[in-house]
């Protein structure tokens, strides 16, 4: 064995101190300085020892091989926590506008000319066949005024909130029309989310802030990157943590996001390290706090911790059926997909070639408006994001003013009126219309023998929360994070992550681990072009 000795290297400083000494009289900026080349000096002390090979330490050296680099101290931490904490605090902020003007104003305007009371939530509005006629006209002069939008901004294709997450990049200019154009989409009453306008919003910031406080000459050129994807990243964690029931989902749904693969097959995934993860941790809960602040999250009612009381051994079988069930759920999602798809291409080439780019941009934004009425006024649970329909639907479910066949109906609609705006140029996002489908998709299984009573409570406090976070989990890569959410949204206790964990490795593995998905993917891109 080698000895080791772990007596400091004479490595000297600007300021003229040696590692482990205190840095000698001057100025503040020498001091700082000082201590900054002191840091890596210890680093590199400490590199050296475990390059050396000894064989002292015992565990304490395993742990110190895996141990980052020391960061609460340096400037660097400190300006990276307090360009998060500025963009956190404007996100939060930020959320509580863009959600009340996507989603309540919506309502608004969608209750205001219903002869059917306030929607969703009076039971007469959501009924099959009893949507507003005016919504039609309505919806269709909106999909045109996106269009329209869309050509005046010069905008065709907006980038999707996962390659932001992945690519950790965004364009503050083209955020700004995202953010238009999102806004105008979902006012409309599009069956798409609001996070795609948030993500935007919170990456532009992040990429602004970087422009601010990485042009000092104390951040190294070479990091400069690097401190520019953490801001980008840290300014969509914030917009997420500020509309999730708690600030750490926002950070797991990142983390599970802009993990890339190290090889060819997956195998093997690359990840940021703990004091990037520390940071977006901060700048979820600062935008949590912020926004809740301004406007608590409403509750959504089912049953909360009593589900824990209810809890035996033959849950995780029934959820590993629900799991599977909500991988054939997803076909049926894609045939709806490829169809709506495929319609509108051949509407494109059609405008394309007697219209030009801005006819067909307009022409297909416009014919997505018009079929949203449509759908809307037949089926009405169908228009919107769904987040604020999940409580309006478990009510009228429990009430009995929407039957079995009212929520097949919905459902389908639901998968036809997302894949209508997606394929027409609407902009928006798709995680929270695929988590009101599983709902939707789980009070639907709450009538099949089995699930119709279960421990004392009605079928649905089972099948909703594992529906809800097995059917966007078989399709978006976030397995962890759909646990997470049912979990925080409805307050359920520790023991319902069990079955709400096997439906989303059983639909998981289903969809993406058997390469359905993949093969569904790579067929669709080789049909557009």
């Amino acid at each position: 064995s080698t000895a080791v000795s772990l007596e400091p290297l004479p490595v000297r400083s600007n300021a003229g101190s040696t590692c482990g000494e205190l840095p000698r009289e001057g100025t503040a900026r020498e001091m700082f300085e000082s201590r900054f080349l002191e840091g890596l000096a210890c680093d590199f002390q400490a590199e050296e020892i475990l390059e050396s090979g000894g064989s002292g330490g015992g565990p304490g050296k395993d742990l110190l091989a895996n141990m980052e680099t020391p960061w609460l101290c340096s400037r660097a931490f400190l300006a990276d926590f307090l360009a998060l904490s500025l963009v956190a605090a404007f996100m939060g902020a930020f959320s509580t506008a863009y959600m009340w003007l996507v989603g309540d104003k919506t309502e608004q305007w969608l209750s205001a000319v219903s002869p059917h009371g306030k929607y969703p939530e009076d039971a007469e509005s959501v009924k099959t066949l009893q949507g507003a006629p005016l919504w039609v006209p309505l919806c269709w002069a909106g999909g045109t005024a996106v269009g329209v939008l869309k050509v005046l901004l010069g905008v065709d294709e907006v980038p999707s909130f996962l390659q932001e997450i992945q690519h950790q990049a965004a364009d503050p200019n083209l955020a700004g029309k995202t953010l238009v154009c999102c806004v105008a989409s979902l006012m409309t009453g599009a069956a798409l989310g609001p996070e795609a306008g948030l993500a935007a919003v919170g990456g532009a910031a992040g990429t602004l802030a970087a422009n601010v406080f990485c042009s000092g000459a104390w951040v190294p050129p070479e990091r400069k990157e690097e401190r520019r994807k953490l801001l980008v990243l840290g300014g969509i964690t914030a917009a997420f943590g500020s509309i999730v029931p708690a600030p750490w989902i926002a950070v797991l749904l990142c983390w599970e996001i802009a993990a890339q693969k190290g090889d060819e097959e997956g195998s093997e995934m690359r990840l940021f390290g703990r004091r990037k993860l520390t940071l977006l941790g901060w700048a979820a809960t600062l935008a949590f706090v912020m926004r809740y602040h301004i406007r608590p999250m409403k509750p959504v009612p089912l049953y909360g911790s009593l589900m824990d009381k209810a809890y035996d051994n033959t849950m995780p079988f029934k959820a590993l059926g629900l799991g599977l069930a909500a991988g054939v759920m997803i076909i049926v999602y894609f045939i709806i997909a490829g169809i709506s798809k495929a319609l509108f291409q051949r509407l494109g080439k059609v405008l394309t070639r007697r219209c030009g780019k801005p006819g067909r941009i307009i022409g297909l934004a416009s014919c997505a408006g018009l079929l949203t009425g449509l759908l809307g006024w037949a089926v009405p649970l169908c228009l919107m994001d769904g987040q604020a329909a999940m409580a309006s639907t478990v009510k009228h479910v429990q009430s009995g003013d929407l039957l079995l066949e009212d929520l097949v109906f919905v459902a389908l609609a639901k998968c036809a009126a997302y894949w209508v705006a997606a394929s027409g140029g609407l902009v928006g996002g798709i995680l929270f219309p695929l988590m009101y489908l599983g709902l939707v998709f789980g009070e639907i299984m709450a009538h099949f023998p089995g699930f119709q009573h279960f421990n004392q409570l009605p079928g649905a406090a089972f099948t909703v929360p594992v529906l809800m976070s097995s059917l966007p989990a078989s399709i978006i890569p976030v397995p962890f994070t759909m646990v997470a959410l049912p979990v925080t949204l409805f307050g359920l206790g520790p023991l319902w992550c069990v079955p709400l964990f096997v439906a989303v490795l059983a639909s998981y593995s289903v969809v993406v681990g058997s390469g359905l998905l993949r093969r569904l993917l790579l067929r669709a891109t080789a049909v557009s072009t």
